[in-house]
């Protein structure tokens, strides 16, 4: 270990030769106080491999050390360092960008949303950094940014996961040594859990606080459980029987283009009722802000809406409406499917107009939330037998 700087030799008055014990100690002395970076000179192989060079600033002697230590011990144990310390200066960006290139088996959907997540929620965090940088510290501070951000947990269980793929692929690459992703916390995903309902004063205010061209999006998602992606692609043609129900056969995609429902093949649809303040809010927008091509919404500039801009609007306006930091819009389609149960309808019902792929995935999500059919069955039962009882003749003596 060494620094490359004339440092030593301008304090000795004299080019030190540091095969010297002596002149070696004299070095030493002067690299301690001058702020040069450390070089490691190593060779992966034996004499005959070319020597090879790792630098660390000034401050982290104490690394430099341990990576000598470290090459000492393959020797001692006959191994030979595999993984040269530069081939893991690629930007994780970069990376990224071959890994996901190479995943073969992929559906275009899967890289779709891989790709989406990289963009997103990755690389502004991690895409500059070097592979070799990014320490286990890098992806929990990246983990608690999302967090702060206000990611949903699903969202950010499913960055990790692509980010955890990356560095696992990069192991085996031998540009690291090992993956920083290991034991990291994660905030809960939980299907069953409690939903926040927000009161009509604050979604009202929620939606008044949105930009005015996008403020009827709260009351689709509010008052017909649609999902964000689905309500940016409502048309004027959608309301149907003299504006009381809502048909929807289209969502607009992460890549900002038209695309079939969640779980639906082209040219498959979903009527759900469309509540009069519903109505009344698409009646006013179309007086206000007319329509493009017959759909509702579009982007400051034209073209279909972006997720990212809308959620960061979104969060903006969630505030000025006193709801938490971690209420998102999909928030709002949970307020729609607890308002709904809370007052009775069926959850068959419910399933069919939140559009999912199958009822199992209501009931794990929103069971919970008819357990007062418990006590209705406890009632019944009970008030059956009492009556069965009461017919029943009293036994002579």
């Amino acid at each position: 270990m060494i620094k490359k700087c004339e440092c030593a030799d301008t304090k000795a008055g004299r080019t030190l030769d540091l095969r010297t014990a002596d002149d070696r100690k004299t070095a030493e002395r002067s690299w301690g106080k001058c702020g040069h970076s450390w070089v490691v000179r190593y060779r992966l192989g034996g004499r005959g491999t070319k020597q090879q060079e790792q630098s660390y600033p000034h401050n982290m002697k104490k690394d430099a050390e341990a990576f000598i230590l470290e090459i000492k011990s393959d020797k001692v144990s006959g191994l030979r360092r595999t993984i040269d310390p530069k081939a893991g200066a690629i930007t994780f960006a970069d990376y990224a960008d071959s890994w996901l290139s190479g995943r073969v088996g992929l559906s275009a959907k899967s890289v779709e949303i891989y790709g989406n997540a990289l963009k997103n929620q990755i690389n502004p965090t991690l895409g500059h950094l070097r592979l070799n940088a990014i320490t286990r510290q890098t992806i929990k501070n990246f983990i608690s940014a999302l967090i702060k951000a206000a990611y949903a947990p699903n969202t950010i269980h499913s960055a990790y996961m692509v980010v955890g793929a990356i560095f696992s692929e990069a192991t085996k690459d031998k540009l690291i040594p090992e993956s920083p992703c290991t034991d990291i916390e994660l905030p809960s995903a939980a299907q069953r859990q409690e939903f926040l309902v927000p009161s009509w004063t604050q979604i009202s205010k929620l939606a008044d606080s949105m930009p005015a061209r996008w403020a009827a999006t709260v009351w689709l998602m509010a008052g017909c459980g649609l999902r964000v992606s689905e309500a940016f692609a409502v048309a004027e043609g959608g309301v149907m029987f003299g504006g009381r129900r809502l048909r929807i056969h289209e969502q607009v995609t992460r890549k900002r283009v038209l695309g079939p429902l969640k779980h639906r093949e082209e040219g498959d649809y979903r009527v759900m009722p469309l509540p009069p303040f519903v109505h009344s809010a698409i009646t006013t927008h179309i007086e206000s802000h007319g329509t493009a091509d017959g759909y509702l919404f579009q982007a400051a500039k034209g073209g279909w809406v972006g997720y990212e801009t809308y959620r960061l609007a979104f969060a903006a306006a969630a505030k000025t409406a006193g709801l938490p930091e971690d209420f998102t819009p999909h928030g709002l389609r949970h307020s729609y499917a607890s308002m709904q149960l809370a007052q009775g309808i069926p959850i068959t019902d419910v399933s069919r107009w939140l559009g999912h792929q199958d009822i199992g995935i209501t009931f794990r999500t929103y069971g919970h939330l008819v357990d007062e059919a418990w006590d209705r069955a406890l009632d019944v039962m009970q008030a059956g037998y009492q009556t069965g009882i009461a017919e029943v003749p009293a036994a002579a003596c």
